[in-house]
């Protein structure tokens, strides 16, 4: 296994359960890493102070032309949040969150205070499910998901605000679908997106430990080396447009998270239910492909919220079956602590 994703192969074993609880926030940060972002710009640090970890924005790793509002980020940190939370109940730590601690305008999103006073779960128990989530950009089988199965992934949602749209018929397939080649064509079409874009794709063989190797995106090795060079220099709208609607078209169903409120403290909510929502599909093997593109362009967004009956879409997911993917590169816990 290549160094960059040496953080995926944490073992249970490992963790300092005999430590004190410095070395066990510690611990409990190296699941956090490895929460999903995209593009895999892992836009978050970490201190640890006496018996808290604060999770901190990186806004070196923001994307201004991709994600203007840093709605992506504050959802990124949201799934953080959730994995430590997860560890910590399933080792057996107690805790008390308080989130945005210094206000809607400070780098902090949310403090973890812990103690190794054992505290009432409040989550389900998802925490082996950490180390295999991924997204999978790949085409799904065709064979329906269970009925009883997309019932599981609504109820991980919907309360407080939150909701999950699934949509399994051709006619809502197809609307998403054409939604997504729109914003495509608008987003792929500006040269500073696609630089943006282009400067977090790496090669399939590379020592970086962010961003989306060619391999994501079904490259080759040799394709892979042109990679970032070709997404940054042409407008390949059409064809990326034409690939992504093709595979959502076909997918068996399409999730749609909207959120009833627009703020940050919403977005990092959502964020926590999202990753719990990823983790309990990763344990009934149903693959996720994420987009955000048609929620960051406000037409788009009130027509996908008209179609939907819903005030905020938030993100739009490609579900489905297929064979796990490789996971993309992480950063270890020592290049994020401060």
């Amino acid at each position: 296994m290549s160094d960059n994703l040496a953080a995926w192969e944490i073992r249970e074993k490992d963790f300092p359960a005999a430590g004190d609880l410095k070395d066990q926030m510690k611990g409990l940060l190296r699941y956090a890493v490895l929460s999903p972002s995209g593009p895999n710009t892992q836009p978050w640090k970490f201190s640890l102070k006496d018996d808290e970890i604060s999770i901190i924005a990186d806004f070196s790793r923001a994307l201004p032309a991709v994600d203007p509002t840093d709605r992506t980020l504050y959802i990124s940190h949201g799934c953080v949040l959730a994995n430590i939370l997860l560890a910590a109940e399933h080792f057996g730590l107690g805790y008390d969150v308080a989130y945005l601690p210094d206000g809607p305008s400070g780098e902090r999103t949310a403090a973890v205070r812990l103690s190794k006073k054992t505290a009432e779960a409040h989550f389900p128990d998802l925490f082996r499910q950490i180390t295999s989530r991924h997204t999978n950009r790949k085409p799904f089988e065709s064979r329906a998901i269970e009925e009883e199965k997309l019932e599981v992934l609504k109820s991980c949602i919907n309360k407080d605000g939150f909701r999950l749209d699934i949509l399994t018929d051709s006619e809502g397939k197809n609307r998403m679908a054409d939604l997504l080649a729109r914003a495509h064509k608008i987003q792929l079409g500006n040269k500073a997106f696609r630089k943006e874009l282009a400067s977090w794709v790496r090669p399939n063989i590379t020592s970086a430990r962010d961003g989306l190797p060619g391999y994501s995106f079904g490259y080759t090795d040799f394709e892979s080396f042109f990679g970032s060079f070709i997404f940054g220099t042409f407008d390949m709208s059409s064809s990326r447009a034409r690939i992504e609607t093709a595979y959502m078209k076909t997918s068996p169903a399409v999730g749609i998270l909207s959120t009833d409120k627009e703020d940050k403290l919403t977005w990092i909510k959502a964020g926590v239910l999202f990753e719990l929502l990823f983790l309990k599909a990763t344990e009934m093997d149903i693959r996720f492909d994420l987009f955000s593109q048609p929620t960051a362009i406000s037409e788009l967004r009130q027509e996908m919220a008209e179609i939907l009956g819903v005030k905020y879409p938030q993100l739009l997911i490609r579900m489905g079956y297929a064979e796990p993917a490789k996971h993309t590169p992480r950063r270890p816990v020592e290049e994020v602590l401060v």
